[in-house]
């Protein structure tokens, strides 16, 4: 049996116990829980469990441990930005194709709910679920919302939300028969357009269903002019192309190390008139946030298009600040964000606001300051 190390941090349970379970490896799995047996029922980030990411990764042997264990076969979890709303582990393993490890959990007894049917798409499966309880149309589903943060790491917990519904499943994961299905039903549209809109996920069928049945067109995310027939629906409503801030914000906000920094979506958002120096509430740039990140590729594009150098955030710190300070594990990726900004002339004497420069900064952290050849 694998020898396991916890290093003790709040992050141990995706990182390790998680992260073990996605791998599919059956023998690390056993050897973390003969440490940490609490782990089997453990809830991560967004009510994702050891047994729910293995079933979201098709991990058959070890989603047959954990349910073997007495793991939760019916936890509902997410990956937040590819699928919106928490669903179950049987949910997440049909939907991804996996098709044996969602047939194992139905013979285990997994309970498939309205709200499964419509992330699913199963039509038929809708109309059983609303001919056996009728209010179950505009129910809301749980959703885990993070707590305090204990001796374990950040507590989630799951909490009521209203704006979970049977057609905010539908927008994400279904079609749009489902879609439409359920509106023709009755289904709520107002007081949660803006959650319905995010849910459809800019598909033009699913946004024009919600519009044509009285969503407010006003709570659409921003679409912009090369979104071809998504802007050509909006526009007929009236909603005016987004600003120059609005597309200011998303670029800052795309190069979080959170969100990826994709560099071709970087180009779209500068061809559409992103001001490259934007700032966020914190001050930071598109550059300081790459340079964080360690998405080198995304601040050559920033550098190609005149992003400053050495453009100072709230604290006086420019975005070589960041990339010294990051704390991304790949260290030759933090080395050449470093070199990139040396190379464009970072100035590692600039002082921030507290006098500290960014070379004594990197000397204080042990961090080498070396241009690239």
């Amino acid at each position: 049996m694998p020898k396991i190390q916890f290093p003790g941090k709040a992050s141990d349970f995706l990182k390790i116990g998680v992260a073990a379970a996605a791998r599919g490896d059956v023998e690390a799995v056993r050897a973390i829980l003969e440490e940490r047996p609490g782990w089997l029922t453990r809830v991560g980030a967004r009510g994702r469990t050891m047994l729910w990411e293995a079933s979201h990764r098709g991990r058959l042997g070890v989603v047959e441990y954990l349910a073997e264990r007495g793991a939760d076969i019916d936890a509902y979890g997410t990956h937040y930005t590819p699928y919106f709303v928490e669903i179950s582990c049987y949910c997440i393993a049909r939907y991804k194709k996996h098709d044996d490890v969602a047939d194992y959990l139905m013979e285990r007894g997994a309970v498939i709910d309205i709200h499964t049917a419509a992330f699913l798409g199963d039509l038929k499966g809708i109309e059983s679920f609303l001919k056996q309880r009728t209010e179950s149309l505009n129910e809301g589903h749980p959703q885990h919302l993070m707590g305090d943060m204990t001796e374990d790491g950040l507590d989630w917990h799951p909490a009521p939300a209203p704006w979970a519904t049977p057609l905010c499943y539908a927008l994400r994961g279904g079609n749009v028969e489902t879609v439409e299905y359920l509106i023709q039903r009755g289904a709520r549209i107002e007081g949660i357009e803006e959650t319905l809109f995010n849910a459809a996920n800019k598909d033009a069928d699913k946004v024009r269903l919600l519009l044509e049945n009285g969503a407010d067109p006003r709570k659409i995310p921003p679409v912009f002019p090369d979104e071809g027939e998504l802007f050509a629906l909006v526009s007929s409503y009236g909603v005016p192309p987004p600003d120059v801030e609005e597309v200011g914000v998303r670029l800052v906000y795309l190069c979080r190390g959170d969100r990826g920094g994709n560099p071709d979506k970087v180009r779209r958002l500068l061809r559409l008139g992103a001001d490259v120096d934007h700032r966020d509430a914190q001050g930071k740039t598109a550059l300081h946030r790459a340079a964080k990140a360690g998405f080198t590729v995304t601040m050559d594009v920033l550098l190609e298009h005149g992003a400053s150098v050495d453009i100072e955030d709230g604290k006086g710190e420019t975005p070589l600040f960041d990339a010294i300070r990051s704390t991304i594990k790949d260290a030759d990726r933090k080395a050449e964000a470093i070199r990139a900004l040396l190379e464009a002339e970072a100035d590692p004497l600039h002082a921030n606001g507290r006098g500290e420069t960014a070379m004594e900064v990197a000397d204080r952290v042990g961090v080498e300051l070396v241009g690239r050849s």
